[in-house]
């Protein structure tokens, strides 16, 4: 293959993977206005208290000033389901799907209401949240 043309593939390829990355960012911020619409935080936090048994159990902490960044903040002020800050790292997209369509099925006696709703035909707002919430993870560490 003679250089212009890797070089035209290559050029191709980044442009589709920007515009691909750019569509997955558009549909990570949709899913996070359906989790503030839906009223998610009110169960949910996305805040891993630094020094307590959350770090085990629901991943890293991050640092405060971080989670005040965000518009609106998404701290939670009770915690009646578990936390989610690092719940993309921590369950996989089919595992996410099934828990968000019908929760009993998942976890047995779990009080988390269906949002089978937000999956139906024409509606994008079920694959928007399940985007959102496997973007919640801890960052990437430094090369």
């Amino acid at each position: 293959m003679r250089n212009s043309a890797r070089q035209f593939l290559a050029v191709g390829f980044a442009l589709a993977f920007a515009g691909f990355a750019a569509a997955q960012d558009e549909l990570v911020r949709r899913g996070r206005e359906v989790y503030v619409a839906e009223g998610c935080i009110h169960c949910h936090s996305q805040y891993v208290r630094p020094g307590t048994g959350d770090v085990e159990g629901w991943g890293p902490a991050r640092p405060l000033q971080e989670l005040e960044r965000q518009r609106p903040p998404l701290f939670g002020n009770r915690r009646q389901g578990p936390d989610l800050l690092n719940v993309g790292a921590r369950r996989t997209p089919e595992w996410l799907r099934l828990q968000l369509q019908s929760p009993r099925s998942v976890v047995p006696g779990s009080r988390m209401p269906a949002y089978a709703h937000l999956f139906r035909a024409g509606r994008p707002e079920g694959e928007a949240l399940l985007a959102y919430l496997l973007s919640l993870k801890p960052p990437e560490p430094a090369p």
